[in-house]
């Protein structure tokens, strides 16, 4: 499908500009590559970006982690690329300012709160449901899977005990669940059918009773699903009930084809709730998983430390992924691996593939983020690689982003604390230096699901939920630096009661993967920055030297000796 397509079907429907967005009926969950409608419009290939075609134009909205990839995939003659939030009202600012007031969207791409918000806000526009223009939102047949009880520390019974508790509570008849994720940790199930995140891609129907009905397309395997043309009639079957549902991960469509008919009541995911906070068997099983994710990382740097030279990106990602598949439990990678040699580490989410694979040169960085899911967990780690003899400019730069990395990973914080408050701690050490970056500090992770989990985040324009015990996030703050390098370290943590400061929260890193300390100046570290390195050195060596063969472990000994 052509932007010129798009136009001349914006003329046979009467609205002056169509919005495409990235995602489909899942929100906020990832896509198959025939289902990315960006990439067939455009040709931007990242996970996050919203655009919209008017009779005249064409512009992309994505976020600053994306900005150089966008303007690199797309053809500037026919889409201009806009570095703004990629949100709705992003696009609506920018049509108000045109004077256009006809806007056409799909209603299954956009939540209902998102639309309610819009309609308020601007109340001079029309928008009209007319639905894929791109025709691409058709689905597979999903076969689904039961996970083990010794990983998910719940039977699916005891959590939708859990449910229907809340909805006697509520007085409700049934939750209505449209988030992917939640529907597979509610039910213990999971699915192939995404490249990187386990989840069965379906909604459920949770009544008072506990009885649940799917809504996919062909589901199979371990539990049988309706499919999406019976899904209507079902509604319309509930007259007079009460159903409750989040408004946040719920499309408008369902909205409109429900009517009047039910009663809905606004609130938010009950599962995302509860999922958030991780309980023992999941805590020990990303514990686990860690261990054994860090034995593949340290295996795939000691090679690499030998082995560079002639190397290129995807040669590294290869390699990796060879390494990863040997663990115990793996079952997939929990993203594309990021791997950005010199100047493409300083686009955010560059990955190298058969047209883009750069040779890694002497005296560069490589900015290598990867993540593995594992039965027991899922992981996320970014470690910056210094190939050859770094600058004292790098040296410098990485010494004040682990800075910023460390004033997060020992903050002692009040309970019920958002990530909005947290984000700052680790910005403000780089905005010492007049640098920043142009993303989150940090993201929720599941446990064997999506590897960016709501509802919690550490990111300035993020989620106001509270942080409580045994809740898991990353920790990656970065910087970049366009045409040179980019420098990213992340951790996955996970949050304790504090020891020391009773209703005060602590954080524990997950990850065991050595910091590479040709990179860092430890004459800018404070004497507890330093002491907070070389333990988090001596636990990571502790923990994964006994999996190691000799060559490993000396590299590994080496890596992880006290500065």
């Amino acid at each position: 499908m052509k932007i010129t397509e798009i136009r001349e079907k914006l003329k046979t429907v009467g609205v002056d500009a169509y919005v495409v967005s990235y995602g489909n009926r899942f929100l906020g969950q990832d896509v198959l590559p025939e289902e990315h409608k960006l990439k067939i419009l455009c040709g931007f290939s990242g996970s996050a970006g919203i655009a919209v075609v008017t009779l005249n134009e064409a512009f992309l909205f994505v976020d600053g982690r994306y900005e150089l990839q966008a303007r690199a995939e797309t053809k500037s003659k026919e889409i201009t690329v806009i570095d703004e939030m990629p949100r709705f009202k992003s696009v609506c600012d920018l049509l108000q300012q045109k004077n256009i007031s006809a806007v056409g969207y799909d209603a299954w791409c956009h939540s209902v709160a998102e639309m309610e918000y819009l309609k308020r806000r601007y109340r001079e526009m029309q928008f009209i449901d007319i639905g894929d223009l791109l025709n691409i939102n058709k689905f597979r047949a999903i076969t689904a899977y039961n996970r083990d009880i010794r990983f998910t520390g719940m039977s699916s019974t005891d959590k939708i005990t859990s449910v229907t508790e809340v909805l006697q509570d509520y007085q409700a008849d049934a939750f209505l669940f449209t988030s992917a994720d939640s529907v597979s940790w509610l039910l213990n199930l999971y699915a192939r059918d995404l490249p990187y995140s386990p989840i069965v891609r379906a909604y459920a129907l949770v009544s008072k009773q506990g009885e649940v009905e799917l809504f996919a397309d062909d589901l199979q395997g371990a539990m049988k699903g309706k499919n999406w043309e019976q899904f209507a009639t079902v509604l319309a079957q509930m007259e007079n009930t009460c159903i409750m549902f989040d408004a946040h991960s719920t499309p408008e469509k369902i909205k409109m084809l429900i009517g009047d008919k039910v009663k809905l009541i606004k609130t938010k995911d009950i599962c995302a709730l509860f999922k958030a906070e991780k309980n023992p068997a999941e805590l020990q099983g990303m514990i686990n998983c860690h261990i054994r994710d860090g034995v593949a990382l340290v295996k795939l740097l000691s090679w690499l430390d030998k082995h560079w030279h002639g190397l290129k990106e995807f040669d590294v990602v290869k390699k990796l992924h060879e390494i990863r598949t040997a663990q115990e439990n793996f079952f997939s990678e929990s993203f594309a691996t990021i791997a950005g040699s010199g100047p493409n580490g300083a686009i955010v989410h560059y990955q190298p593939d058969a047209e883009h694979n750069s040779s890694l040169q002497e005296n560069t960085l490589l900015l290598l983020d990867s993540g593995g899911q594992y039965f027991d967990g899922t992981t996320d780690v970014t470690r910056t690689i210094a190939i050859g003899q770094p600058t004292t400019e790098m040296i410098s730069d990485f010494t004040n982003v682990l800075k910023a990395h460390i004033a997060l990973a020992r903050m002692r914080f009040p309970q019920n604390t958002s990530g909005i408050k947290l984000d700052v701690i680790a910005r403000s050490v780089l905005w010492q230096t007049g640098q920043d970056y142009k993303h989150g500090t940090g993201h929720g992770v599941a446990c064997f699901g999506n590897v960016h989990e709501g509802p919690i985040s550490i990111s300035a324009g993020g989620s106001d939920y509270g942080f409580k015990t045994n809740m898991i996030t990353s920790n990656e703050p970065g910087l970049y630096k366009e045409g040179k390098y980019g420098i990213r370290i992340e951790n996955l943590q996970y949050t304790v009661q504090s020891e020391t400061a009773d209703g005060f929260l602590e954080f524990r890193y997950l990850t065991k993967v050595p910091i590479d300390k040709k990179l860092i100046d430890k004459y800018l570290l404070t004497e507890g920055e330093l002491a907070w390195l070389n333990e988090y050195h001596k636990n990571v060596y502790n923990s994964l030297a006994p999996y190691l063969n000799e060559i490993e472990k000396v590299w590994l000994k080496d890596a992880c000796s006290p500065l």
